[in-house]
């Protein structure tokens, strides 16, 4: 089954870290929005199944519970959507009230992703988030109280003034609060976001490296300690809650995304949708909105199974990647799978290979291994 992704492009205000696709001021767009999404499911072929629905942004919780309503009825009148299908929606903590999420509820939404990223006030107000620690703590308990009991937070490591104490307190926030996954990011500094300019001007500091391998550690063992199985490179899952949708990206099944931005996977192509939101809203629904599309050959499609696999704990499963393929991984990748081994980055598994710790360590570089010119 295929997952369907909606991009709600809307922020209150846009954090100093983030280059994804969002704007804040432009909430006058919103209705227009809603109705050039619907526009752009409404042209999709009726039938195909779907057990993943998630609503990502920016800040979806912008939306009203009735707007969000309103498109999931024109997913469910183009898709199959499973009946037990996992239905996401993202919040920032300043935008959830426990009779929201009731709402959202009954809409059939059954989980919960809330960007808390640092449990530490002094952190957010660094970072520009517009909520408090209190107000996460209190956004969860929400979320909870609510109805829907399938809730992800969202956390950041390896901030400029952070230390390893920091970073352990937040995971004690953590185990506090009735959380059943995580995901707990090392910071990557974008170029040409505020923290970028900062940080070239010598205005902060990141933590060297070995501090932000400490903080990862540290990260590690209380989520190991607290119950959460670590499985993907920064996701953490109790039993039963691993992100289904999510999980579609890095274990190369189809997803459909609509809105500003979005990006899709689909019948061997790849595709994404323009990000100017007044174009998108002229364009969805009349004419082609995407702004890029790649149709993806056997060669890429290889590439892209295994370095998407190997973020997942369980790595490349050599009877998949056969049965998907029709030659076996080592008939593709024999050099690569050979020094990888030898250099302690991969390990052998019952069902094919993953990274080892050293290797999660050194991600891209083992990532970068698999595509080749």
């Amino acid at each position: 089954m295929i997952g369907l992704y909606v991009h709600v492009p809307f922020c209150v205000k846009k954090c100093r870290y983030c280059d994804f696709p969002s704007y804040s001021g432009v909430e006058s767009y919103i209705n227009a929005y809603v109705d050039a999404v619907c526009r752009e499911i409404s042209l999709f072929t009726r039938g195909e199944q779907a057990d993943t629905v998630y609503f990502g942004g920016g800040t979806p919780s912008l939306l009203r519970a009735g707007q969000i309503g309103s498109i999931m009825k024109c997913l469910e009148a183009r898709f199959d959507i499973a009946a037990d299908a996992e239905i996401t929606v993202e919040a920032n903590p300043d935008s959830v009230s426990r009779q929201y999420v009731r709402e959202l509820a009954a809409l059939g939404v059954n989980r919960m992703s809330l960007g808390i990223q640092s449990f530490d006030d002094g952190m957010l107000r660094f970072l520009g988030r517009v909520h408090t620690t209190d107000e996460g703590k209190r956004a969860v308990q929400a979320v909870w109280d609510g109805g829907v009991r399938n809730i992800s937070i969202d956390l950041m490591y390896g901030l400029p003034g952070q230390t390893e104490e920091m970073v352990c307190a937040d995971m004690e926030v953590l185990a506090s609060l009735p959380v059943c996954h995580a995901s707990i990011y090392s910071l990557i500094v974008e170029e040409h976001t505020p923290l970028w300019d900062d940080l070239r001007k010598g205005r902060c500091l990141l933590p060297n490296d070995e501090e932000i391998e400490q903080m990862g550690q540290a990260v590690h063992r209380a989520m190991h300690r607290l119950g959460f199985s670590h499985y993907e490179i920064s996701s953490y899952a109790k039993d039963g809650c691993l992100s289904r949708h999510n999980c579609k990206y890095w274990q190369y099944e189809p997803y459909i995304g609509f809105g500003p931005s979005a990006h899709s996977f689909y019948h061997d192509e790849r595709w994404a949708n323009i990000a100017n939101i007044p174009l998108y809203i002229r364009k969805a629904g009349r004419e082609d909105a995407a702004a890029e599309r790649v149709v993806i050959d056997r060669n890429r499609a290889v590439e892209d199974y295994c370095f998407l696999a190997l973020r997942m704990r369980k790595g490349i499963d050599y009877a998949d990647f056969r049965q998907r393929f029709g030659c076996s991984v080592e008939d593709e990748f024999t050099d690569v799978l050979h020094r990888l081994l030898s250099q302690k980055l991969l390990e052998v598994t019952p069902a094919g290979c993953r990274m080892t710790a050293l290797g999660r360590d050194y991600g891209n570089y083992v990532f970068s291994q698999f595509i080749r010119e």
